[in-house]
């Protein structure tokens, strides 16, 4: 018997992530709709039941209030798991940032306002990266 064929799967309709106040992307629109976003964007990697996700989640729904906030977007990794394939994700929640488009890397930082814009600032300083 496989423990995981006895879990719920999460669909797109799924009321525990749409909770969240951040814009969902898919492994279908992901590159296109980044590539629209003029400024800087932020991606958090997430699924359903990681404690810890849904702390970083309420941080950045905080950080989306903020008129000088970066767009935010959430991806369900475990519906989009070509997206959790590309980008090497071996640990939720994980932070993703791109900047008019161009992929800067991962987003290392603590679920706290301060830290997460101190961290963002130091990686759009860095040159862009090849995508994953």
């Amino acid at each position: 018997m496989n423990p995981l064929s006895d879990r719920p799967r999460i669909t797109p309709t799924d009321s525990s992530l749409r909770q969240t106040g951040l814009s969902r992307l898919t492994q279908f629109d992901f590159h296109q709709h980044l590539l629209e976003v003029p400024g800087p964007a932020v991606i958090l990697f997430t699924r359903r039941g990681c404690g810890a996700c849904k702390v970083m989640s309420r941080v950045l729904e905080q950080w989306q209030a903020e008129s000088e906030a970066p767009a935010l977007f959430v991806v369900d990794a475990e519906t989009d798991t070509a997206l959790v394939r590309e980008f090497e994700v071996f640990h939720l929640p994980a932070l993703f940032v791109f900047n008019a488009g161009a992929y800067h890397g991962r987003l290392e930082a603590p679920p706290r306002l301060p830290l997460l814009r101190k961290a963002l600032t130091a990686c759009l300083q860095r040159p862009p990266e090849e995508a994953p």
